[in-house]
């Protein structure tokens, strides 16, 4: 957060000053579905709380908990990938 002086004050800067709107879109669209991943993670109990389906020859619970960690590491590798392509194409910043 900056001043009209240009002082830069106290307080939390989520995007870059001059960053466009479409990475700004981007980026919350990417936080907003990770926190739902996470708290799906957190309270799979919900959905995934039987033991007796064997998917991959593990518990449906715990095969729930591996589906679940693994989109979010595909989200987080489609986020690198892209932000990597928008630095190259700013000139590296």
């Amino acid at each position: 957060m900056s001043d009209e002086g240009g002082k830069s004050g106290y307080g939390i800067t989520v995007f870059r000053a001059g960053t466009p709107s479409g990475v700004r879109a981007r980026g919350i669209i990417f936080f907003v579905i990770l926190c739902f991943l996470i708290f799906l993670e957190a309270f799979y109990f919900l959905f995934a709380n039987s033991a007796k389906p064997f998917v991959w020859g593990m518990p449906y619970g715990m095969f729930f908990i591996v589906l679940v960690i693994l989109v979010e590491f595909f989200a987080l590798l489609v986020l690198y990938f892209l932000e990597e392509k928008d630095m190259r194409e700013e000139g590296g910043r």
